[in-house]
């Protein structure tokens, strides 16, 4: 059968089974090679359909893939019960924010003139950048205002890692408001569906996912840290410079069993591979933290193209040298690019001010 045909018996349009087609799922019976027609066979109607029905149950392609090839009753139970269990998970997700919603409405939640007052009187004094590097696009987002520090770095390729960080860096940003780091949370998990539901709804998608790091103020004046993949926060402290965030990261792990040396990482196959990253499962695991910063602390949320160019001795000797936010910005930025600057380079520090 022609495309067309086909496309008549099965219900699905020719866009979507050439879009199968060309993952690999639904290959056509043939093709003529002068012309480009496919045809399929009868026999593909069934096959086509199953694709189709998981496709839309939110089953990712290269599951399918392997389901295909070992169909089974155990593994269509299996995504059964953990549709259920995102499906669980959303509306939770949902209850929660009903609930944010009334408490920024109802003036007999906490949220009060105290609370603004509050917020009136402790800002978050942030400046940021990014830039391309030596990268053909930018997947790097960054947010920074006077309550959040943020920095996401989008994985996927063009365009899935862009569209990724900047959904995490949107929702984040829209979201929280400084009352807890269960916020914070809240808000980055309602994030990371987000992007799976994009990734599903959209073709071309598949696979995307982003990284996140970020320092929001709360009002009693502390900060909470977040993060997810391998952006970084570090602390600028007593002119000292310490490392707050643990990479999520294959060779990072590998590092803290013993197996590898630090400075045996770059050269490592697996370099650069996430453990974690939002976008890639139905829930994910975040690491959280509270910090209380001295009045002349400062926070570094940074994207792996500062630190992949730049030692920790270098970040602290910029920091060492002083300057206003914006301007150390400026400084770190450019000495990733006087590195080089293989990859997107993005970079915030954020301070406490009355």
């Amino acid at each position: 059968m022609a495309i067309g045909e086909f496309s008549e018996h099965s219900g699905l349009s020719a866009k979507r089974l050439r879009s199968y087609a060309s993952e690999g799922l639904l290959a056509p019976a043939a093709v003529d090679a002068s012309s480009g027609y496919r045809y399929y066979s009868p026999g593909q109607l069934a096959e086509a359909r199953v694709i189709d029905a998981l496709r839309q149950a939110g089953v990712p392609l290269a599951d399918i893939r392997a389901f295909l090839c070992n169909p089974s009753q155990e593994q269509l139970g299996l995504w059964a019960r953990q549709l259920e269990t995102d499906a669980n998970n959303r509306q939770g997700a949902l209850m929660a924010a009903r609930q944010l919603l009334a408490t920024s409405k109802d003036s007999s939640f906490p949220i009060s003139r105290s609370y603004l007052k509050e917020r009136h009187m402790i800002k978050l004094r942030t400046a940021g950048r990014t830039d391309i590097g030596q990268r053909e696009n930018n997947e790097d987002v960054i947010v920074s205002n006077d309550r959040l520090g943020l920095v996401a770095d989008g994985m996927g390729g063009h365009p899935g890692g862009e569209i990724a960080a900047n959904v995490v860096a949107g929702v984040v940003a829209a979201s929280f408001t400084g009352q807890s780091a269960d916020e914070l949370e809240a808000a980055i998990r309602a994030a990371n569906w987000e992007i799976r539901e994009r990734a599903v709804a959209q073709a071309g998608l598949e696979g995307m996912g982003t990284t996140i790091c970020a320092v929001g103020l709360l009002t009693n004046g502390q900060l909470a840290l977040v993060n997810v993949g391998d952006s970084r926060a570090y602390l600028w402290h007593g002119g000292s410079l310490t490392q707050l965030t643990h990479d999520h990261s294959v060779t990072s792990e590998l590092v803290e069993r013993g197996e590898l040396r630090e400075e045996d990482v770059r050269n490592h196959p697996y370099y650069g591979v996430l453990t974690r990253a939002l976008g890639v499962g139905s829930d994910v695991e975040i690491d959280r933290a509270t910090i209380v910063l001295d009045e002349e602390d400062r926070i570094i949320v940074c994207s792996d193209g500062l630190f992949n160019e730049l030692s920790g001795e270098e970040i602290a000797n910029t920091m060492a040298g002083g300057g206003d936010v914006a301007a150390l910005v400026d400084e770190l930025i450019a000495g990733a690019i006087s590195h080089g600057a293989c990859d997107n380079v993005s970079v915030v520090v954020a301070e406490v001010a009355a």
